[in-house]
């Protein structure tokens, strides 16, 4: 309803609209502390102070609007906000991603403040703390940034939208479709599990939450069924680590991409299918040959619905997805897009009436959108933050001399290198997060000093983005679905990681074989 009140002004009120509501939720609903189990009456205080900050940048913007650097001042009130909003926002991602994004971020800000005192060639010129607190939280360059703008926008609007998904039933209906096609084979549960993860995980976006939502159902199916726990958790994860691949949605990351490009969205879809297409037969290949060898028969003619009877029971579920897609492929704005899918899927949802959402279902979708976004949004903000340290030091040149040092200048290892730090940066971190940060760190190296393309290259940082989210040692999909199958996360990160391997070796062919993205002849 904002988006179409203030659709006239800036993007910093966009994002302050979107502050406002959502800091004093993230602090409503976790505690500090996972042994605190109630929210306590310093939580409160921090909703409150978070939405009075927000709420003051909203009364403020028509000025923040109208600034121009080295003229405007920031007076002592604006100072101590800023610094204060910052110090909040680190504290919501530490309570809603956990300490790792959180220590990232702090040592980019910990080089800000004393990297002139580094010596070569890390050293800067010094920041000083108002110009610092301008960059990040009046200017698009730093907390106020790019990323929080699409979260706000285009991503909080398809989690909405995958949210009602859900509940009207779109979720049973990928299952059923799964069952019926894929479920009279050999390894029929496990071979199920693949295509329902990978169907929802194409709207969600989201390996965490394509697991949390499809793995109590597939992986107890899995085990009833003759899959070892670990081997159900593992499979569970790698199929739903390739849902931010997989067009039409394609996640929070497709538009971050877009607006970092500047390709079109359409275009990035077009590209993407092909090859995550590869990816999910890689999957499904290996899944078939350990099933064979361990004996895993197939579905039992009760556990699943012809593909008729799948398509008559949940065919209104269809009608969004197709409207979606032929809008996304028409050139229509993606915000514009999954407001009309979320509207479309309202209507199509009363069809079948036993999962109309009335009133009370569109409220609890809705709350569900919020709790998901929490995790988004703090992981945006924190990457935003991230972004302008690097922008205000000049780091993302010198990360390229030190890429140059470790490879020698040749192309292949910095690749390598690329990929081991994107790996790195995800051990615990929210797949947008690694994406971005590995945007503004390598994707200026690789495509500056090499004269890679830019659409492979971005591609390359996606898909091992998404790979980290299975990699060991921290690999939070395969955490998410080992505490399902009530298994030991760290033997299930491993054979995920086997079962995913398409995803760590495609990243290479997009460089050299631009046929793979769909570009050029047939």
């Amino acid at each position: 309803i904002y988006m179409a009140v203030f659709s006239g002004r800036s993007e910093l009120l966009h994002v302050g609209l979107f502050l406002a509501f959502l800091m004093p939720i993230a602090f409503l609903t976790t505690t500090a502390s996972k042994d605190i189990l109630r929210i306590t009456w310093f939580d409160g205080v921090l909703a409150v102070t978070s939405f009075l900050l927000a709420t003051a940048f909203v009364l403020n913007e028509p000025r923040y609007h109208n600034w121009m650097q080295s003229f405007d001042q920031l007076t002592s009130l604006e100072v101590a906000g800023g610094v204060a909003l910052l110090v909040i926002t680190l504290e919501m991602v530490r309570r809603t991603t956990g300490w790792p994004l959180l220590l990232i971020a702090c040592a980019f800000l910990g080089y800000v403040a004393w990297g002139s005192y580094l010596p070569g060639a890390f050293s800067h010129g010094g920041v000083e703390l108002r110009y610092f607190l301008e960059m990040q939280t009046i200017t698009m360059d730093g907390l106020i940034g790019v990323p929080l703008y699409v979260a706000a926008t285009y991503a909080f609007l398809f989690v909405l939208f995958g949210t009602f998904f859900q509940l009207a039933g779109g979720g049973q209906l990928f299952f059923d479709v799964a069952a019926s096609t894929t479920g009279g084979f050999v390894g029929g549960p496990a071979k199920a599990c693949v295509v329902s993860s990978a169907l929802y995980g194409s709207v969600s976006g989201s390996p965490v939450a394509d697991v949390a939502t499809t793995g109590p159902i597939t992986i107890p199916l899995m085990e009833r069924y003759g899959v070892r726990k670990k081997d159900a958790a593992a499979i569970e994860a790698a199929a739903s680590s390739g849902g931010a691949l997989l067009p039409p949605v394609m996640g929070a990351v497709a538009f971050l991409m877009a607006d970092m490009t500047g390709i079109p969205y359409r275009e990035i879809l077009v590209a993407g299918l092909l090859s995550a297409i590869i990816y999910y037969i890689g999957v499904f290949a290996l899944v078939d040959f350990e099933c064979r060898r361990r004996g895993v028969g197939a579905l039992p003619r009760e556990e699943r619905v012809g593909l008729s009877m799948a398509l008559r029971r949940g065919w209104p579920n269809l009608i969004p997805i197709i409207f979606l897609t032929y809008l996304l492929l028409h050139g229509f704005s993606p915000a514009y897009v999954a407001a009309g899918a979320c509207l479309v899927t309202l209507i199509t949802s009363w069809i079948a009436m036993r999962h109309a959402i009335g009133p009370h279902r569109l409220m609890e979708g809705c709350v569900e959108t919020c709790y998901r976004m929490v995790p988004l949004a703090a992981a945006v903000a924190v990457a935003g933050i991230v972004i302008g340290c690097i922008e205000m030091t000049g780091l993302s040149s010198k990360a390229a001399a030190l890429l140059y040092s470790l490879t020698g200048g040749l192309m292949v290892p910095s690749l390598l290198v690329s990929a081991l730090v994107l790996i790195v940066l995800g051990m615990g971190m929210p797949t947008v997060a690694v994406y971005v940060m590995g945007a503004a760190l390598l994707a200026p190296v690789l495509i500056g000093e090499f004269g890679l393309p830019l659409l492979g290259t971005h591609m390359f940082l996606l898909y091992f983005s998404c790979m980290s989210a299975i990699t060991p040692p921290i690999a939070v999909a395969c955490f998410t679905a080992a505490s399902i199958a009530n298994t030991n996360p760290f033997s299930v990160a491993p054979y995920a990681s086997k079962l995913a391997v398409a995803g760590y070796v495609l990243p290479f062919f997009f460089i050299f074989n631009p046929g793979l993205l769909m570009e050029g002849g047939p």
